[in-house]
């Protein structure tokens, strides 16, 4: 067998383990965190038609750029509804395609098996596995970055327009989903390498003026959509949006505001188990600088670029830390490969680690998160709800009023009709009296007729008060959430769920 057939098998061995550490169990976990506002604001997309216009629970939200929420409501066409394959499906193909970025570039930098060992350093990163199955817009970040700078390293020295036009479309469509640090990380990354030997000097023409100018125009397409095709009452603005999370939010912050040192602290936690390697890396290439090879200065400079970008920033929290991952990784597989070269090692010890790593993954966010969710929660309780008003009448039949509920709910309780209708807890909806005075709240705020018969109320509490809305009690069904069985062995479910269905 030639060396180019192994290395072939050796790489797709590594994307199918990936991708079992990544979809293993993915559609049987509860909606966590962050994702719950992704699955509220592409449902309500669905629902509306509306795709310019993000809006959570009825309130306009536009706090991120509009792209993650397309990949979701794509995804959703594809998989036939919005679900948590669909929701998560974009996060995953992202962090596919990053393990198998960072195979690309570690084999094209540093020697051969470089790349290979940085894969599975990073496909076997627990929190990297973790954040690839949530969907949220930084794994695609994170994706977008190493694509950049992969395509970048492809050459370093070209100066065609078609190469300018390939690399700025990558930013600009890695900063419309998180923000504008699509342009900064990769920017602040290549700059020690730009700088070196004067490299930018090369790239000072007016091809890299006309392929900024068209990322440019692609970067603004989705902010000049929702301008022309959107709600003109929406009362958002896209643009202003990224003044503020992207200016004000580093140097005003006004929230997650963590110490200087978070990412000395969580640079290593999320790199984790292998966070001894880059940091071994890094003290034998600080110690012997001027031997070591410059891609490996250049990675080197690029990581501490992003740390004092990060660190700088006033807004600290511990996952922003994601994007450096990668590259750290990178990092302590070139110190990997540099210590087994020198001792003429096989690496027996690091396929075993690598195996067992995958399997513990495997079961922990596979097969025990999953079996933690069941038997309870959100799932459960929208499982019961529709089967209940199913026995009545078909669910594109009935409308659902939702009274400040928890985000991750609207998904599980979808019924294929109308859009749900939204109430703030702030609102003077009836806290007492009967069905027909909520009703007639109903019609005379919406503007809407509701038909008693087909219309189900779902609200939100806190463990240990009483459900609002008792007085439904006399003529609806009540359902409430139960506790999944990670939630019986922990003692925990502080937020409930309570919905009320007509009586037949």
């Amino acid at each position: 067998m030639n060396p180019s057939r192994t290395d072939r098998r050796a790489l797709l061995i590594l994307l199918a383990a990936t991708a079992l550490m990544l979809t293993f169990g993915l559609g049987s976990r509860e909606l966590w965190g962050a994702e719950t506002r992704w699955a509220n604001i592409a449902l309500q997309m669905l629902q509306s038609g509306d795709y310019f216009d993000p809006y959570l629970k009825g309130s306009a939200y536009y706090d991120k750029p509009l792209l993650s929420y397309w990949l979701i409501t794509a995804s959703s066409w594809l998989t036939g509804g919005l679900g948590p394959w669909s929701l998560r499906l974009s996060s995953v193909v992202a962090a596919w395609l990053s393990v198998w970025l960072v195979y690309l570039l570690g084999e094209r930098l540093f020697r051969k098996g470089t790349g290979l060992i940085a894969g599975w350093m990073l496909a076997t990163t627990f929190y990297f596995v973790f954040w690839a199955r949530v969907a949220t817009a930084d794994i695609l970040t994170v994706c977008g970055v190493l694509a950049a700078v992969w395509w970048y390293w492809r050459g370093p020295e070209d100066t065609r327009f078609w190469r300018y036009a390939g690399f700025f479309g990558l930013l600009a469509l890695t900063s419309l989903f998180k923000g504008l640090i699509g342009f900064i990380l990769p920017g602040l990354l290549l700059l020690p390498h730009l700088l070196g030997e004067r490299r930018w000097r090369r790239h000072l023409n007016l091809r890299l003026a006309a392929a900024l100018l068209l990322a440019g125009a692609l970067y603004m397409t989705p902010f000049l959509l929702s301008h022309l095709y959107g709600t003109p009452n929406y009362g958002e603005s896209g643009l202003g949006l990224v003044l503020r999370e992207n200016v004000v939010r580093f140097f005003q912050p006004f929230d997650n505001l963590g110490p200087i040192y978070t990412y000395l602290i969580y640079l290593p936690v999320y790199t984790l188990p292998w966070a001894p390697c880059w940091i071994l890396a890094l003290w034998v290439a600080l110690r012997h600088w001027r031997q070591v090879e410059p891609d490996t200065r250049w990675l080197i400079q690029g990581l501490g670029l992003l740390m004092l970008f990060f660190t700088a920033s006033g807004s600290r929290r511990s996952y922003y830390v994601l994007p450096l991952v990668p590259f750290a990784q990178l990092l302590g597989a070139w110190w990997v490969t540099r210590w087994m070269a020198a001792r003429q090692s096989k690496g027996r010890g690091l396929h075993l680690g690598f195996g067992v790593t995958a399997a513990l993954l495997v079961a922990v966010l596979g097969v025990l998160v999953p079996w933690s969710n069941s038997g309870g929660g959100v799932i459960r309780f929208g499982e019961a709800v529709r089967e209940l008003a199913s026995r009545q009448a078909p669910l594109t039949q009935w409308r659902l009023v939702m009274v400040e509920v928890d985000n991750k709910l609207p998904m599980y309780l979808q019924t294929g009709g109308a859009p749900f209708y939204y109430v703030e807890q702030t609102q003077d909806y009836p806290r007492s009296g009967d069905t027909s005075a909520l009703m007639a709240w109903l019609e005379r705020t919406s503007g809407e007729h509701w038909d008693p018969q087909r219309t189900i109320i779902v609200a939100h509490y806190r463990h240990g008060e009483t459900p609002p809305f008792g007085y439904l009690g006399g003529d609806h069904q009540i359902v409430t959430t139960l506790p999944s069985r990670g939630e019986r062995w922990l003692h925990a479910r502080e937020d409930q769920s309570v919905a009320y269905i007509p009586k037949a």
